[in-house]
């Protein structure tokens, strides 16, 4: 998705319609300049393209097209020192009063890491994200640019959504499993399946709009398809509600979706394949990814999961002889690694005939038994991490949990149940009671919702930050209008 500010639209007639691109020229100009970017900061790139829409019209586009890029392309600092452990003995080092004692002491960690001075200094804030380099170029056409941003915009769009009606001529199975992994609401009208959008909720969450707009690959999956909308905008700082519609005859261009080859011994691997895919994308599956040890003998697994270190493995056990089947009991029961085993219902075996975890199938392998394996492998893996970091230190008094979890290596789920005292997970954010001290006083005497709101966009925060500083929202209906103090 994009933020919202990024969303580029016009209005007429109470329907709302987007700026879908379907010339190259401008993604073209574009990468064109990102490619001369190579090993500049991140705040250079910014500025470089700040210059490049100034005095343009289509500046969102400009800037939607340039999030796409910045956020698929890889920065580093700009040092071969590690910049926090310079700042922590720089600051070791205690305050200084003037250039001649901060001087002195650079000169000193210099000579500490046998550098020049310069070099110091560089490194001083080179992790900074602002001031990290390009290292690696997200490779990408101008057409393929261009279908992105149209996907993100119409992704963006749908986060506003009041409902979200599709209409499919057959084959709903795929969109209804999704919609139950997704946990969305919805109501079915022959062949209308209508979605209960964010903006619907008596408590707008985060995740459930970015599951939402996560179901549009979904849609544009399927040969023939419409969508209908009903989006609340605000027009004149009024909201308003719109209608949007779009469909597979409107020929916008969005990204290809690509099939799995066939490449799979029987049907039942195909299908758990492709609904793995779709139910646990954060899981990386591979096709007989390795053998596994049995005493003389070996195992190839059909599948192999593996995320944040864990690996996992899948056997499944079709329509096999009898001597077969003898045959590869005895060698699950010589392995040592873990391995789920799916059975085929017609077949004469029992739990107690595997060593590890069983599932029993018919026409298809039921993945919320595989799902509730590898969430209890996760957790004991999460609690194992716990018990070797019992304690964790953040300085920042408002950070990403996704970069602090970068920076010291552990899975954003640890981090959250290792939280420190005074401070809080607020949307995607780690803040401390600090920040929020800050925020209220920020906020001040103001109390309109569309102000507050403003100052929460500008930290990425969502309105759980006004919970925790003392303020609740005075709703009308379905519409945020104020801030009050809570009692």
């Amino acid at each position: 998705m994009l933020p919202k500010n990024l969303l580029s639209s016009y209005s007429r007639k109470g329907c709302i319609h987007l700026r879908y691109l379907n010339k190259i020229d401008l993604a073209e100009d574009i990468l064109l300049i990102f490619k001369k970017c190579k090993n500049k900061s991140y705040k250079e790139i910014k500025e470089k393209f700040r210059l490049f829409e100034n005095n343009r019209k289509n500046y969102k586009i400009i800037r939607a097209l340039t999030t796409l890029l910045l956020r698929k392309s890889e920065f580093i600092p700009d040092t071969t020192l590690d910049s926090k452990i310079v700042r922590e003995k720089l600051y070791a080092l205690g305050f200084v009063l003037n250039d001649y004692e901060r001087n002195k002491i650079i000169t000193k960690i210099a000579i500490d890491f046998n550098v020049r001075e310069n070099t110091i200094e560089n490194a001083f804030f080179a992790d900074l994200p602002q001031d990290q380099i390009l290292n690696k170029l997200y490779n990408s056409t101008s057409e393929d640019l261009i279908r992105k941003y149209n996907y993100s915009l119409t992704q963006t769009l749908f986060f506003n959504a009041l409902e979200v009606s599709i209409i499919l001529e057959d084959n709903f199975q795929q969109i209804f499993r999704m919609i139950n992994y997704f946990g969305l609401m919805y109501e079915i009208f022959d062949k209308k399946i209508k979605i209960t959008g964010p903006a619907s909720l008596f408590k707008k969450t985060i995740k459930y709009g970015k599951n939402l707009a996560k179901l549009l690959r979904f849609i544009i999956f399927y040969e023939k398809w419409e969508i209908e909308a009903k989006i609340q905008m605000k027009k004149y700082n009024e909201d308003k509600i719109f209608s949007f519609r779009l469909s597979s005859e409107d020929n916008v261009l969005f990204p290809l979706i690509k099939k799995a080859e066939n490449k799979f011994d029987s049907e039942i691997e195909k299908g758990f394949f492709n609904d793995f895919k779709i139910f646990a994308p954060e899981w990386e599956i591979k096709r007989e990814p390795t053998y596994i040890k049995a005493g003389n003998y070996v195992i190839i697994p059909d599948f192999g999961f593996y995320k944040n270190g864990i690996e996992l493995y899948l056997e499944i056990v079709g329509f096999w002889t009898p001597e077969y089947i003898e045959k590869k009991i005895k060698k699950f029961n010589k392995s040592e690694t873990k391995i789920i085993v799916a059975v085929n219902r017609n077949l004469k075996c029992s739990k107690e005939d595997f060593p590890g975890d069983v599932i029993f199938y018919k026409d298809r392998i039921p993945m919320k038994k595989i799902l509730n394996i590898l969430q209890r492998e996760e957790e004991k893996d999460i609690q194992q991490k716990i018990a070797q970091n019992p304690s964790l230190k953040i300085h920042e008094n408002i950070i990403d949990i996704t970069t602090k979890a970068n920076e010291l290596d552990l899975n954003p789920e640890v981090i959250k149940r290792l939280l420190p005292p005074h401070y809080h997970i607020i949307g995607e954010k780690i803040v401390s009671s600090l920040f929020l001290t800050k925020l209220k006083d920020e906020i001040g005497n103001k109390r309109r919702y569309s102000e507050i709101h403003e100052i929460l966009e500008q930290y990425q925060l969502t309105n759980k930050a006004l919970d925790l500083i003392g303020f609740k929202i005075f709703w009308n209906g379905l519409v945020p209008i104020k801030i009050i103090p809570k009692k």
